[in-house]
């Protein structure tokens, strides 16, 4: 069972309100060109340099990235601003960004943007994947997935939506279904299904499924 017997918490503070406060100047810093930097998280200052940032914030920045997916900076800055979100508190995140001092990065980003919004979440998938034709080195699924839930979540309707599938996910998933999981698209795609069945039968929202087998798989 997913939940408790009062089932699925509202979406808004339970998935939107999931963030972390970060010291935005030193993230700054580990971001390879200005460039890159999404001006929404120099708003809402909490105490000196330190902002929080949550995936409300997020899915900002990724609704100006959807405006115009050839722009290749505001698809680099939505990544930028994931990796900054995505690193588990008290953590080093120059991981995370490494992936973004690649030449071919931004423009990456943006045709996956593209793939996602366009083709759906499995073929973008696919296309980011290590040694395919969007492969960006050092990105991988944990990470892109991210990238995929926020740039094309929502942007089609009728299919399921692109959600995180991080190592947590993949952990609960291992004890939710009592199946084998992996990263891999066509596990990728497989779990978008539960997803989209659990929230149907739920009542509730894809990405609320997500959130709660992230904690599961905690």
């Amino acid at each position: 069972m997913l939940f408790a017997d009062d089932g699925p918490p509202p979406r808004g503070e339970y998935v939107l309100g999931q963030g972390f406060s970060r010291d935005m100047i030193a993230c700054r810093r580990l971001v390879p060109d200005a460039r890159m930097w999404p001006a929404e998280l120099d708003e809402g200052s909490e105490d000196g340099s330190r902002r929080r940032i949550d995936r409300r914030s997020l899915f900002r920045i990724a609704e100006r990235a959807g405006q115009d997916t050839a722009d290749a900076w505001a698809a680099a800055q939505l990544y930028a601003a994931i990796a900054i979100w995505g690193a588990p508190p008290g953590r080093p995140m120059v991981r995370a960004l490494r992936p973004l001092a690649q030449d071919a990065a931004p423009k990456r980003f943006a045709e996956a943007l593209q793939v996602v919004r366009g083709e759906g979440p499995e073929s973008a998938y696919k296309a980011l994947s290590y040694r395919s034709r969007l492969w960006i080195n050092g990105l991988g699924p944990s990470y892109f997935t991210k990238f995929l839930y926020f740039g094309g979540y929502g942007a089609k309707r009728h299919m399921p939506q692109p959600l995180i599938m991080d190592d947590n996910v993949i952990a609960a998933l291992n004890i939710v279904t009592d199946e084998p999981w992996q990263a891999s698209s066509e596990h990728y795609g497989r779990y978008l299904d539960y997803a989209a069945s659990w929230a149907s039968e739920l009542g509730t929202a894809d990405d609320v499924i997500e959130r709660r087998l992230f904690q599961i798989g905690e």
